[in-house]
């Protein structure tokens, strides 16, 4: 599976460099085929000169794999955005399943939107970590018909943060991510599931200790 996975993305990656990333992220939006942690990583090892500087290694992860990368993510995202924006609801139903969304799953991803300056700050922190699926994302807040401009910034932002960290592993894995690639996409699985555990329980937890107070002030 990633040997094909690895034959497919590195031509991309080595010939066209940060467009190539860039056109990878805004297809995998739109049809998902592609583990974006697995293209990540392949253009941190591809891409990023071995035995530089830290300053300038930042600097090439910043500008060939986060800019690229959060751009193609933000573009990408605008259709199944825009497909929620304009149906609602009915299209959701009807095509939802190619683009891996269920209206229950819009519907609890919605719960999170407060109306304030908070929901930036979960939409960013969503991008970063992969809890939830992007499509998901993004087809919430077409759904709620949040702004179109704080969406696209929010998607570039999170995406961003996530791209440069997944190309700094890439990169410091080295001849690692070739050989070893089995065992680092099981390894970022296992990472998924940690992270999503952890923040479900601290939902939980939140909501929880909300009832509790509200019980003790009534």
């Amino acid at each position: 599976m990633f040997n094909e996975l690895i034959a497919q993305i590195t031509p991309l990656i080595q010939h066209y460099g940060a467009w190539g990333v860039f056109f990878i992220s805004a297809i995998e939006e739109i049809i998902i085929p592609i583990p974006s942690s697995f293209s990540l990583l392949a253009a941190g090892f591809f891409l990023i000169p071995v035995g530089g500087l830290m300053g300038e290694t930042f600097f090439h992860i910043f500008l060939k794999i986060a800019i690229p990368a959060g751009l193609g993510f933000a573009v990408g995202s605008l259709f199944p955005y825009a497909l929620a924006y304009i149906g609602g609801e009915p299209i959701i139903h009807k095509w939802g399943k190619w683009i891996g969304v269920s209206w229950k799953d819009v519907e609890k991803i919605n719960k999170f939107f407060k109306g304030n300056y908070k929901d930036e700050l979960v939409l960013i922190g969503l991008r970063t970590l992969p809890v939830v699926p992007s499509g998901l994302i993004s087809v919430a807040c077409g759904v709620v018909r949040y702004p179109i401009k704080n969406f696209f910034l929010t998607t570039f932002m999170g995406s961003g943060i996530r791209a440069f960290l997944m190309g700094l592993l890439g990169w410091s894995l080295g001849e690692a991510f070739v050989i070893y690639a089995d065992q680092i996409a099981e390894f970022g699985m296992y990472v998924v599931y940690g992270v999503t555990f952890i923040v479900v329980s601290f939902i939980a937890i939140f909501y929880i200790r909300k009832r509790l107070k509200k019980r003790r002030e009534a």
